[in-house]
């Protein structure tokens, strides 16, 4: 990937407002002792929206390895280190039209897929297979929205654009989510998490990662709404 000035400029930016925002409060992973789901999760999609999947996957992936290089992190919490990444790769595809001969909502929808199927061939995943629900409403958002959702993002009407972004962003934040229960799972059955009955803890988190997902998605689309219509006056202005 060749990046001019400016491309550099932009992830170095968005990169340093990901560790910035890294700082805020967040929620405690359950099954996991001193590891938090920070604030900054809800903003990743934020970041393919501005600055594209491959960039904004760059930023995130950037961004959340410096913060998790000065917070002394914890294994697992380095390997939920792809979560953020995907976040802000599939929010951006899915504002874009293509990747060669690839369009963007079907890259999305591939990766929810495969991230969704990887599930149930987890123990755990045959125990509970219902757990991904709230993924398959996101992978089915996808399916049948496919490209309106950049006409949606490239129109002119404002509630269009805050349906695509708040549709995106609840994609997006599953397909990272799915990420980090793998992580999650993976880790318990290499015995880096102590988890005992790792079955009923996943039935007891899915009205807990319900709200979370659904706050994350709330936050990406209050902030990323008004800041894109922000971006796109200035850029008019200048022209």
């Amino acid at each position: 990937m060749n990046l001019t000035a400016k491309e550099v400029a932009l992830v170095a930016c968005m990169a340093a407002v990901y560790v910035a925002l890294s700082y805020l409060p967040g929620f405690p992973v359950i099954g996991a002792e001193n590891v938090k789901i920070g604030i900054v999760s809800g903003i990743a999609p934020v970041f393919g929206f501005i600055l594209g999947p491959w960039l904004g996957a760059l930023a995130a992936l950037i961004g959340a390895s410096i913060s998790r290089a000065l917070t002394g992190a914890s294994l697992f919490a380095w390997l939920t280190l792809p979560t953020m990444p995907v976040s802000a790769f599939v929010a951006g595809a899915l504002t874009k039209p293509c990747f060669k001969r690839v369009r963007g909502w079907q890259a999305s929808a591939f990766i929810l897929a495969i991230l969704i199927s990887f599930w149930y061939f987890t123990s755990v995943g045959k125990a509970v297979p219902y757990f991904p629900f709230l993924h398959w409403i996101a992978l089915t958002i996808v399916l049948v929205f496919r490209g309106r959702l950049v006409d949606f993002f490239n129109g002119r009407s404002k509630g269009k654009l805050t349906v695509c972004i708040a549709l995106s962003s609840f994609s997006s934040t599953m397909a990272a989510h799915m990420c980090g229960t793998l992580a999650f799972v993976a880790s318990a059955e290499l015995l880096i998490l102590k988890v005992s009955d790792i079955t009923s803890l996943f039935i007891s988190l899915i009205p807990i990662a319900t709200i979370e997902r659904l706050i994350f998605t709330a936050i990406a689309t209050a902030v990323g709404v008004p800041l894109i219509l922000v971006l796109r006056t200035r850029f008019s202005e200048n022209c």
